[in-house]
């Protein structure tokens, strides 16, 4: 029999525990996991895993860092179907995804720097922001990100990211069961906002691969921090993009990675 019942961010089940050398069934929540796709302007560009929420601030997000449009104004509709979880979306000047599919490589010390098309190849030059954060706000932020999550505490299954204005604590944050998709919610929810990103600090709590420096890139964020770790490639990029990329953020310490200019230390005036 069909349930019409709406899928929440966590799922109940009745699992099995192994404690103490016994077995018994207790009640648990796991988070939960969709299959969204999107249809744009009548033709279906992608599905995605992700968590059941957002889903206007994901679609958002995905198109303008995947560089289908170039910003939410060029959004014209969205429709939700959740029977189907499909997302139906009108645009206007929809970029043809065929221009989107070949990468590139750029040669310097011996290891390329890849970009996943020519569109974003263009947008290598450095960011301009003369924003600087002190390193106790960045340690703040991280620690409240990693411990403000119920879906996180309950599931252990999502990644959480938000935005910071100059190292203040965010005012939102959102989940999700990928890392880039947490991410596109975060930027389509900045997006959606018409938020000046040129002082924002995007916050997340899983590793920083290339993709979620492109992403940072497209809204012109400069500076990316996380608990997580970055690839050799993020730190490629987060160097010629101009992007300040902290990870491994500790109760005490950081690495810097990129840029380090826009880190104050305590003492110092913003």
């Amino acid at each position: 029999m069909h349930d019409d019942t709406p899928i929440g961010e966590m799922i109940p089940f009745t699992i099995t525990r192994y404690r103490n050398n016994e077995l018994s069934e207790e009640a648990s929540r796991v988070a939960a996991e969709i299959p969204l796709t999107f249809h744009v302007n009548g033709r279906e560009l992608a599905t995605l895993m992700c968590t059941p929420s957002h889903l206007k601030a994901f679609a958002c997000g995905f198109l303008v860092t995947s560089g289908f449009i170039k910003s939410a104004d060029d959004i014209l509709s969205f429709s939700l179907d959740e029977t189907k979880w499909r997302a139906d979306i009108k645009v206007r000047d929809l970029v043809d995804p065929d221009l989107l599919g070949q990468r590139v490589y750029t040669s310097g010390c011996g290891k390329g720097v890849m970009y996943t098309s020519m569109m974003e190849l263009s947008s290598r030059h450095p960011i301009q922001s003369d924003v600087q954060i002190h390193g106790s706000d960045i340690i703040a932020v991280i620690h409240w990100l990693q411990h403000c999550s119920d879906l996180h505490r309950i599931t252990g299954g999502v990644h959480s990211a938000s935005a910071s204005i100059k190292g203040q604590i965010p005012d939102f944050f959102i989940d999700d069961i990928g890392r880039h998709n947490a991410v596109d919610k975060v930027l389509g929810t900045l997006l959606l906002g018409k938020t000046d990103c040129a002082k924002v600090m995007l916050a997340c709590t899983g590793r920083i691969s290339s993709e979620i420096v492109h992403k940072a890139r497209r809204l012109d964020i400069p500076v990316l921090a996380s608990r997580g770790a970055p690839t050799h490639q993020s730190i490629l990029l987060a160097k010629e993009m101009g992007i300040t990329l902290v990870g491994f953020v500790r109760p005490t310490n950081f690495a810097v990675f990129t840029h380090a200019q826009r880190i104050l230390e305590n003492g110092d005036n913003k």
